[in-house]
């Protein structure tokens, strides 16, 4: 059952989550267990798309907020349901995963504001933390992608950060955009086409990180090179904040399933 749910995973496909409702937490105190909810909550001037899982149990249990990578056709979310589960079943962990601005049903300006998308996460975490069920001390953060791009920008703003985990992300976007072959990259960094894109780096703010690290990368990765995870090893190493770096040879951008399961 593990397997088939990781593979859900990896080839991103999710059909068993119910209709949207809104993000009430007197409404979702007694959310049953093991059902993923779609919801809604107010953010940033819009509004954004979450799914919320429970574990089964009283609680208050630690709350993993999983953030999800690109996706060509727009899926946000949905995509990172199957591993909250396996969350919730696995660990008792609350999840929440919430669709980045520009992907699923999030209705948010500025797509690309790092801002925006810090201020969104920790709006659900505030949310989320309403319920009894959750514990407001114990937050995790798992992205992938994009969303360990932004997951990583937002780490030192979120309060009771207890873990992170970063798949397959950037971390220095200025030095990604100068170095990257790939277009298509390139054009994500800077749709605009500006001369000199507002593009940030994580690295100079890791040393204020409080939380262990557990950084995924493949060695072959084309989408964002293995350096970018490299730069971030090498920052925590230089400030001693707890983490570990395990790389993944001969794969790219999507690694392989049982690996990321084991390692997590």
């Amino acid at each position: 059952m593990r397997k088939v749910v990781w593979i859900l995973l990896a080839v991103s496909l999710w059909t068993g989550c119910s209709a949207g409702v809104g993000f009430v937490p007197q409404e979702l105190q007694g959310l049953p267990a093991g059902q993923a909810v779609q919801l809604f909550y107010a953010s940033q001037g819009g509004a954004v798309e979450a799914y919320l899982i429970r574990p089964r149990g009283q609680g208050p249990f630690p709350l993993l907020v999983l953030l999800h990578g690109h996706s060509w056709v727009g899926v946000g979310a949905s995509r990172m349901v199957p591993i909250a589960e396996q969350f919730a079943a696995d660990l008792c962990y609350a999840g929440l995963a919430i669709s980045l601005p520009g992907y699923g049903s999030t209705a948010v300006d500025d797509v690309n504001s790092r801002d925006v998308l810090s201020g969104l996460v920790l709006d659900g975490i505030v949310k989320a933390t309403e319920l009894s069920w959750v514990d407001p001390t114990r937050i995790l953060l798992y992205g992938f992608s994009r969303g360990a791009v932004y997951g990583a920008a937002s780490v030192s703003r979120i309060p009771n950060m207890r873990a992170v985990v970063l798949h397959s992300g950037a971390y220095d976007l200025p030095r990604l955009y100068k170095e990257t072959p790939t277009q298509w990259v390139r054009r994500a960094l800077n749709p605009n086409g500006e001369e000199n894109p507002p593009l940030f780096s994580i690295l100079p703010e890791v040393s204020i990180w409080t939380a262990p690290t557990l950084i995924l990368h493949g060695v072959d990765d084309s989408v964002i090179p293995i350096n970018q995870a490299q730069l971030l090893n090498e920052r925590l190493e230089a400030v001693k904040i707890p983490h570990r770096f395990v790389v993944f040879p001969g794969v790219g951008h999507r690694l392989p399933v049982d690996g990321v399961r084991d390692e997590v």
